[in-house]
């Protein structure tokens, strides 16, 4: 977990920046709340997966569940082309990375699958993309029309 972090800080922090501040924002509002949405309903409410080896949530969780998937988020946001033809191959890259690096964490017990199935991921993680984009063209209008 704490490699993830410092990976994802150094590259943000050294990044071009494509984001500005309202943005930057947003999307951590966007991100924190899907995810904390999607952990209480999948992890809590339907009991298909836990995290951190636990029954419910917990603050350590919480931490992690509003900062690591932000950082992702930018990581995706800064990068992400406006050209549906490059997005189409760049979320492919998202939801594979996304797919694979959840694996990681199923490996070093950070997820732990129980009733959870790959496929699910896969479209929560298209979902997400998607959304984002949709979200970020969406907070990007109403900021340019002040």
């Amino acid at each position: 977990m704490l490699v993830s972090y410092l990976i994802t800080l150094l590259i943000i922090l050294f990044m071009p920046k494509r984001l500005n501040r309202h943005e930057f924002y947003f999307a951590f509002l966007a991100v924190s709340f899907h995810t904390i949405f999607a952990d209480l309903l999948f992890a809590d409410i339907l009991d298909l997966y836990d995290l951190m080896k636990q029954n419910g949530p917990s603050f350590s969780d919480l931490m992690v569940q509003i900062t690591l998937p932000f950082l992702f988020g930018i990581l995706y946001l800064n990068f992400m082309p406006i050209e549906k033809k490059k997005f189409l191959l760049y979320l492919t890259f998202w939801v594979v990375f996304s797919v694979l690096y959840e694996q990681l964490s199923r490996y070093f017990g950070y997820i732990e699958y129980k009733g959870w199935k790959i496929v699910y991921s896969i479209l929560f993680y298209i979902y997400a993309c998607i959304f984002m984009r949709w979200h970020y063209m969406f907070i990007k209008e109403a900021l340019n029309k002040k």
